[in-house]
């Protein structure tokens, strides 16, 4: 009976086991010199804790402010004209990630915000060398297997900031 509960014990560890793990995942100020107030990056670092390598992965995420808007990136100027403000973010991380091992990424000029924001990721898309790839959406049972750091947020996609276009 002990070895059956151990066996049973072992399949539920490994099914649970995430693929990925941030151990952070949010804004940083990215305003060199002070020229662009407002900017900011998104700072990532993770664990491969997956049994085989990865390519790539996306994390879908939003910019939420402080009553829990998701809000758009407020991006201006000629170099952005006609782009369709939206409230759903990519970080686009490539690989080769080997398992085992942490990894420390960042992306500059990712957001445009001038009040406090957080980044808050709906879904994590992963593509395996070995040509197979997985789709995980974070949910309020499953964000602290992915983003232990962050809190599960209401987030209310239908009102907060949406510049006019």
């Amino acid at each position: 009976m002990r070895k059956l509960l151990f066996i049973i014990a072992c399949v539920f560890a490994l099914s649970t086991q995430a693929q990925v793990q941030f151990t952070k995942f949010k804004f940083g100020k990215d305003s060199p010199f002070g020229c662009c107030p407002g900017r900011k990056m998104t700072d990532a670092k993770f664990n491969v804790t997956a049994d085989k390598a990865i390519k790539r992965i996306s994390v879908v995420y939003s910019g939420v402010d402080q009553v829990g808007d998701a809000v758009c990136s407020d991006i201006v100027g000629a170099a952005n004209a006609g782009v369709k403000h939206t409230k759903y973010l990519q970080l686009l991380l490539v690989g080769p990630f080997e398992p085992g091992k942490s990894y420390s990424k960042w992306a500059s000029g990712t957001f445009w915000y001038g009040a406090k924001v957080t980044a808050f990721p709906q879904k994590i898309e992963i593509d395996y060398l070995d040509k197979t790839s997985e789709t995980i959406e974070i949910t309020k049972e499953n964000i602290g297997k992915y983003f232990p750091k962050i809190k599960w947020m209401d987030v209310d996609y239908d009102h907060g900031f949406q510049p006019d276009n």
